[in-house]
């Protein structure tokens, strides 16, 4: 099969650094040539330049991996085209904004499928007709929303049985508003790694690791009990998956457990009404470093259930067919 997938065209793909669409563009593509399918990606910053190429490549199946490129879907030949989005908010729709929520009414009027990242995510869609009051395409139906979550790259990260920081929680994520970092500086035990866009945290403390290389990711994350990932919003977060790979266990938010199995004991959830309560935050990351650090192995072996090879054959594949079958 020849797959066209196209970037958002703001940095390199793969990344020099941070960029977990980047990143998670080019494993898709390791992984689905490792299949025998032939890829394609477009990644430029010009609209126009990006129909050319794709239209160019002639594909069997174009995959959109950014929302806000929605509007060049009707100049795309290819009849079989979906689109992925990756916006933290999805799900909240109180959130959204006039930017967001005409995006949101493209999907409905335009003749494309929907790849979701999450089941709640495949369910928000499958809701929108009505929020539009039934302004859709006339090929519009929820047989469209198909859910194909991410995948990690579990190949390229160390494992360690033992932790070198048995009492260190990394907080491993671009430092902005949405990640919520500067709540939780006052945890002494807390770790960030991250490039930093939120002047509202101090970036002068020593635990504030900076912004991390693949390199130095995929070869010190396993130095750490834990990760902690508090946001107020998130869709499927690639550094939970990339996290478990390197033996760690989760502290996560309620908007940070998309496609995860909550029965896991080394998953822990701090609810909403308790974020700020920092003395119940730092215990939850204790006892969860306690517990995960007993269960490294059983970690990672939960995390190859995310691999890239596996969700493409087992996941993204029979996605892609149900499309080319209505064809």
């Amino acid at each position: 099969m020849k797959i066209a997938i196209i970037g958002p065209g703001i940095m390199p793909i793969p990344p020099t650094g941070w960029g977990a669409v980047e990143i998670l563009i080019h494993d898709m593509r390791c992984a689905l040539e490792d299949l025998g399918h032939e890829v394609h990606i477009i990644n430029v910053k010009d609209k126009n330049e990006m129909i050319r190429q794709t239209n160019e490549v002639n594909a069997d199946f174009v995959h959109v991996q950014y929302d806000e490129h929605i509007d060049i879907v009707p100049h795309l030949t290819c009849p079989n085209v979906a689109i992925t989005s990756h916006y933290g908010y999805l799900e909240q729709i109180g959130k959204w904004d006039d930017g967001y929520k005409m995006i949101a009414q493209q999907f409905l009027t335009t003749d494309v499928d929907v790849f979701a990242l999450s089941p709640g995510i495949a369910n928000l869609y499958k809701g929108l007709a009505e929020i539009n009051k039934g302004v859709v395409h006339p090929n519009y139906s929820n047989d469209r929303v198909h859910v194909a979550h991410n995948g990690v790259r579990d190949d390229l990260f160390v494992f360690e049985d033992e932790p070198e920081f048995p009492d260190r929680t990394i907080y491993l994520a671009k430092v902005d508003f949405r990640k919520r970092q500067w709540v939780f500086q006052g945890i002494p035990d807390l770790y960030y790694a991250g490039n930093l866009a939120d002047n509202r945290f101090d970036a002068t403390s020593p635990r504030y690791l900076g912004e991390w290389s693949k390199d130095h990711l995929y070869s010190n994350l396993t130095k750490y009990a834990n990760l902690a990932l508090l946001s107020d919003g998130e869709a499927h977060p690639l550094v939970c998956m990339e996290a478990m790979s390197a033996g760690l266990g989760l502290v996560l938010s309620e908007y940070s457990c998309g496609n995860l199995d909550m029965s896991k004991p080394f998953i822990d959830v701090i609810p909403e009404s308790l974020m700020g309560d920092l003395g119940y935050v730092e215990r939850v990351l204790k006892e969860n470093a306690a517990k995960s650090i007993k269960m490294r192995k059983e970690i990672r072996e939960y995390s190859e259930t995310f691999s890239w090879n596996s969700v493409i054959e087992n996941v993204y594949v029979p996605a892609v067919n149900k499309v080319l079958s209505r064809k």
